[in-house]
């Protein structure tokens, strides 16, 4: 059997996750829900390109000064669709913002002497909070699984960052399908945990989601559905061509 030896394999789904990671849009060198909640209204078609271009006056934005504000201006296009869907995608692979349910609770306890603002659970945005997450998760596994399967063999790491690229922005519409598709108004969820280092919810359809320290995983009847390198219970890896031409050389 002929080995390719500067050939490694490498799993896919950290070189997927962290690609994607990468794409969604920046501005000014961080992450910003507004602009990028705007950019996604344009693209779901619930602004106008007018009301995009009127946000950036409004917020005196000058598109020319950071070329992710250039996917503000014009008609819906292909690039606005990949920088929304990883956006989108990129919002489970980051710490939760527990900000998104949680507000001040309107009366101290007896307990709390040292006079800190106490916070209590919005329950009906838990629940819109929590439906969110678990459609993205859910759309991720989808579409991550079918891009670490279509996948060639034996290219570089960077070079599978740039193929993956591509094909997360050409399935970019079905993407967001996808996590329009597991959205399911009326689902139960179970909230385990809820610190700095640690986020564990249930759902009443079987799902064990959780983000810790070594990110995303999420569970299915005991399988791993995301996370551990796996992606819908199976492992998927690519053949990188890994080292120079020059190790060949060197073992042959």
């Amino acid at each position: 059997m002929n080995t390719e030896k500067n050939v490694l394999p490498i799993p896919a789904l950290p070189i997927i996750q962290s690609t994607v990671l990468a794409s969604a849009p920046t501005f000014g060198g961080g992450r910003h829900d507004g602009h990028m909640n705007v950019l996604c209204a344009l693209v779901r078609g619930e602004k106008t390109a007018e009301e995009a271009a009127n946000y950036l006056k409004e917020n005196v934005i000058d598109t020319s000064n950071d070329k992710a504000f250039s996917l503000f201006v014009g008609e819906r296009r292909p690039e606005q669709d990949a920088a929304c869907a990883a956006y989108i995608a990129s919002t489970v692979l980051i710490p939760p913002n527990f900000g998104e349910f949680l507000e001040p609770a309107a009366d101290k306890s007896d307990d709390n002497k040292d006079g800190k603002q106490e916070f209590s659970i919005n329950q009906e945005r838990l629940n819109a909070s929590l439906t969110t997450k678990l459609a993205v998760a859910l759309a991720n596994v989808d579409v991550f699984a079918l891009i670490a399967r279509i996948l060639p063999e034996n290219l570089t790491v960077e070079a599978y960052r740039t193929e993956i690229t591509r094909l997360f922005g050409l399935l970019a519409p079905v993407y967001m399908e996808r996590v329009q598709a597991y959205f399911h108004n009326g689902l139960n969820f179970n909230l385990l945990q809820m610190q700095n280092n640690q986020f564990t919810f249930t759902s009443s359809n079987g799902y064990v989601f959780n983000y810790d320290i070594n990110g995303l995983s999420l569970r299915l009847g005991g399988i791993n559905w995301y996370g551990s390198g796996q992606l819908m219970g199976q492992e998927h890896y690519l053949n990188v061509d890994y080292f120079t031409p020059k190790v060949a050389e060197l073992l042959k």
